[in-house]
């Protein structure tokens, strides 16, 4: 077993974004979904990895990203309920941030967002640690 990552920032991940021209962004995609894999695997249920979500995305004009996130955020959530830990960002607030709250604040909570899905990812990973004694 693997320890996962349990200390992503906001700020150093928004910069490496902005330095890397959203390149950053796709990594944090390939390891939420490795590392969501890796802790959710009782679940029965898979998350797609990088090359799909590119793949459909691009097939589906930007609609499969949508549904990519909103899966994921309710199986990370799902895994923190099961093991008796709050639940982080809810899906209902990514897709109401994403339709009409990030646009008319002028981009500021799709940041907040961006932040919330770091620590979600940040707590399913710390709850794997500690349930497996990778502390």
């Amino acid at each position: 077993m693997e320890k996962l990552t349990t200390n992503r920032g906001f700020w150093l991940a928004f910069l490496l974004s902005i330095v890397t021209l959203g390149f950053y962004s796709w990594y944090l995609i390939y390891a939420f979904a490795k590392e969501t894999n890796i802790a959710c695997k009782d679940d029965g249920k898979s998350t797609s990895g990088l090359l799909v979500y590119i793949l459909l995305s691009i097939i589906t004009l930007g609609i499969y990203s949508l549904v990519w996130y909103y899966k994921w955020i309710n199986r990370c959530n799902a895994y923190l309920i099961r093991n008796g830990k709050p639940t982080g960002l809810s899906a209902s607030t990514y897709l109401l941030t994403v339709f009409i709250l990030g646009w008319l604040t002028l981009g500021i909570m799709y940041l907040v967002v961006f932040c919330k899905m770091l620590y979600l990812q940040n707590a399913v990973n710390a709850t794997y640690n500690e349930k497996n004694n990778l502390v």
